[in-house]
């Protein structure tokens, strides 16, 4: 998908292009010319595409505002870690949430990370950091200030997943009138993927709880050097006892691209470099903190309790922590996390088994700081 993605975000409409493709085993090549991807259309919404100056290029930017509706108040959508276009959101679980925030008179604003969707000109996702993912939805902010069917005394952010660690990061640069966040960690990095692991090992592969720690043990000695002392996948694949999982857990490999996990390996050094405590206490703003029960990902209810009990030592009050007991990480209706595995392995979010109740709290929620 990362190679797909590198060729596709350069092809420019009327652009001719030749396809090679096997048929019955045959090669084939035909030539046309590019045709865009239609503009996405809405009963309910009126939607602006834009662009954003971003560096030496310019970032995609796609607004959905209450139909007919002016000066309403506007949330900017961060999405998780993975380098997905926002032109694939109305058919996702940020479709369905963003539905409801826009029948209840919020526009929604989002904006593609580096090198992605229309973008052009900026250096592709898959390449980035986490510091220009910050640095993109800060532009992304900055848009939604300027935008002028948008209410400016009334503006949110919403950060779901990884976009939960960006949200605080855009917040105290700014002064929103709210911030809201689900499924997000707030220990380092490192720390939390150790309780990851002894959640999904057993879950997701079968692993004993004996198998499950020794193995923790010893990934815990790699993350230590890699997140810790910054040495990179290729250093570490060095050490003899280290090798086997810096391969099939990092996904080092000769030739390797630097992915590691969807992104930059230096995106998740940077992620564990981030001090949460010192951002989150620099939001000036009410917050809701969303956790789901059968969030196997997120998987702590100290990641919650944390942000939570860190916004209130400095703003008292400030910070409110709902659970959904029912809710999986991908905003599906999962009785437990291995209910929600499989949901997602089926790609349940996409069969109508969105849950209702994630979307009806964050509308609560901003309804009474409209008050």
């Amino acid at each position: 998908m990362a190679d797909y993605n590198a060729l596709a975000s350069n092809i420019r409409v009327g652009e001719q292009l030749t396809i090679a493709f096997l048929r019955e085993r045959r090669r084939v090549a035909v030539t046309a010319n590019a045709v865009m991807r239609p503009y996405e259309q809405s009963d309910i919404a009126d939607i602006n595409y834009d662009w954003v100056k971003f560096k030496n290029g310019y970032l995609r930017t796609i607004t959905r505002t209450p139909k007919g509706k002016t000066n309403v108040p506007a949330i900017l959508l961060i999405p998780g870690y993975g380098c997905g276009s926002i032109e694939n959101y109305s058919l996702s679980y940020n479709g369905k949430l963003m539905n409801e925030w826009i029948r209840n008179s919020f526009a929604v604003v989002t904006i593609e990370k580096s090198g992605m969707g229309d973008s052009y000109g900026c250096a592709p996702c898959t390449e980035v950091g986490l510091v220009t993912d910050i640095e993109s939805f800060d532009a992304g902010y900055q848009y939604m200030e300027q935008l002028p069917n948008v209410d400016k005394s009334h503006l949110y952010i919403w950060g779901h997943s990884m976009g939960g660690t960006i949200a605080p990061e855009v917040a105290k640069l700014h002064n929103p009138k709210g911030v809201m966040v689900f499924a997000c960690v707030f220990r380092p990095w490192s720390e939390f993927l150790l309780e990851m692991h002894r959640v999904q090992k057993p879950l997701l592969e079968g692993l004993n709880y004996q198998q499950t720690e020794a193995f923790t043990r010893t990934i815990q000695k790699i993350y230590y050097e890699f997140f810790v002392l910054k040495k990179s996948p290729e250093e570490l694949s060095q050490n003899s006892e280290y090798k086997p999982l810096v391969t099939s857990e990092l996904g080092y490999k000769e030739n390797w691209n630097n992915n590691m996990w969807g992104r930059h390996w230096r995106f998740w050094q940077q992620l564990d470099s981030l001090n949460l405590a010192e951002s989150w206490q620099k939001v000036n703003c009410p917050v809701l903190v969303l956790h789901g029960g059968a969030d196997y990902e997120q998987c702590s209810l100290v990641e919650p309790m944390l942000i939570q009990k860190t916004v209130n030592e400095k703003h008292p009050n400030a910070a409110t922590w709902v659970t959904i007991p029912d809710l999986d990480h991908f905003m599906m209706r999962s009785k437990d996390w291995t209910e929600a595995a499989k949901n997602f392995k089926e790609q349940q979010y996409l069969k109508d088994n969105f849950n209702p109740k994630i979307a009806e709290e964050t509308v609560k929620w901003l309804k009474s700081q409209e008050l």
